[in-house]
């Protein structure tokens, strides 16, 4: 959802599914304006998109964090439970999932405030090269003389998208000694951060220590930026790298906030706060998004009770791993009783270990992943072979308990 400079509000509803190939799909199924932002508005709008497409299998519905779009699935979730012979999977207690892009976005623009008057600096620099087409050919010869091989340019952000500040930024340090010469040879520079906007005198030049800042931003918030990148992934599956990146960015910031740089501590230490709001508990994250990881055959619930054993006591890793594993009975058991199958299946064979190259190929460009999946080899290593009682235990498990 949202709303355009002419003050019209406008909502998009995308479905997400699989074919009998198991080919994903992206679709959108509507898309107009909508009167408000009100949760039951929204809520009917979804419910009666549904109807219109006859969809009744609805696994989770992921919007933005918001308090109108809890009311909003509320509303859809007490419709489809009325629904004759509904499929609303386990009462539709995990159809909420709140996009985890959209949290980023919110941790890491609470960073940002400590660093606002450089990044403002900066963009009025960037601002006024980009002006006109002669203030960039100035700008170019300032490149020209001070030697500065680069195939691009000073590009602007977009304010409401943080991300597209790292852009802004990185592009903008290649060129900071051009922007130091544009100052000597263009007199308009130094005078335009004297004028007057919207009522108050344009903030910059930027300084040496907006540059600095700015660096320390770049290189800090490049994890966040590479995982936005993946989660806003539309053509491909996501959901099972939710927790990799999850442990990503508790890692990152667990480290960072006991540096010795004082504004990157107190950066840091304003982020993990934000970070704790929304997913400093396991009861606060969606439980799916972390079955996604056990249905992934490289790592199963072997990974998630590791990952868990840094965080918490051993009663407590029990007492999460049990509640995961129960929930993926309670999952395989709805779904055998949607399809009329058998549950009474069994199962006993030996699944030997992956080799090292299938480990090695998820998010080799995070480096507290990659330190993470070494430590787990290192664990599976010292077992051998499992001997699997039936299919939830072929689907979670590696090596005797």
């Amino acid at each position: 959802m949202w709303t355009s400079i002419q003050n019209i509000n406008y909502m998009v509803i995308t479905s997400h599914f699989i074919d009998c190939e198991w080919k994903l799909y992206k679709r959108i199924l509507s898309f107009g304006m909508i009167p408000d932002h009100n949760g039951e508005t929204i809520g009917k709008i979804i419910e009666s998109c549904l109807l219109e497409w006859g969809i009744e299998k609805v696994l989770t519905i992921m919007v933005d964090n918001a308090s109108a779009n809890k009311v909003a699935i509320d509303y859809v979730k007490r419709k489809m439970k009325n629904w004759n012979e509904s499929k609303l999977v386990l009462g539709g207690n995990f159809l909420h999932v709140r996009c985890c892009a959209h949290i980023i976005n919110l941790i890491v623009s609470e960073g940002l405030k400590d660093m606002n008057d450089s990044i403002i600096r900066i963009r009025n620099a960037v601002q006024y090269v980009r002006s006109s087409p002669s203030r960039l050919q100035k700008f170019r010869n300032c490149i020209e003389h001070k030697r500065i091989e680069s195939q691009s340019i000073v590009v602007l952000d977009v304010p409401t998208r943080w991300n597209s500040k790292i852009l802004m930024l990185s592009t903008a340090l290649k060129f900071q000694k051009a922007f130091d010469r544009l100052l000597e040879d263009d007199g308009r520079y130094g005078l335009c951060f004297s004028e007057l906007d919207s009522g108050k005198k344009r903030v910059g030049p930027p300084k040496d220590d907006d540059w600095g800042n700015a660096k320390v931003f770049v290189q800090f918030l490049h994890v966040f930026y590479d995982i936005t990148l993946k989660f806003s992934a539309s053509l491909s599956v996501t959901s099972n790298m939710f927790f990799h990146e999850l442990c990503s960015i508790a890692t990152e910031l667990s480290t960072l906030a006991n540096s010795g740089d004082f504004l990157l501590c107190e950066t840091t230490v304003a982020m993990k706060s934000k970070f704790d709001n929304y997913w400093g508990k396991f009861e606060d994250v969606n439980k799916l998004l972390i079955i996604a990881l056990v249905l992934d055959p490289r790592y199963k619930l072997d990974y998630v009770k590791f990952y868990f054993g840094d965080l918490f006591d051993e009663n407590k890793v029990n007492e999460m791993t049990y509640d995961i594993k129960e929930l993926l009975i309670k999952l395989y058991e709805f779904y055998n009783e949607v399809d009329n199958i058998s549950s009474s299946d069994q199962v006993s064979r030996s699944i030997p270990l992956e080799n090292e190259g299938d480990m090695g190929k998820v998010n080799e460009n995070v480096d507290f992943h990659l330190e993470r999946l070494k430590k787990f080899k290192k664990m599976k290593e010292k077992k051998d072979f499992v001997d699997l009682k039936n299919e939830v235990e072929r689907l979670t498990s590696y090596f005797r308990r």
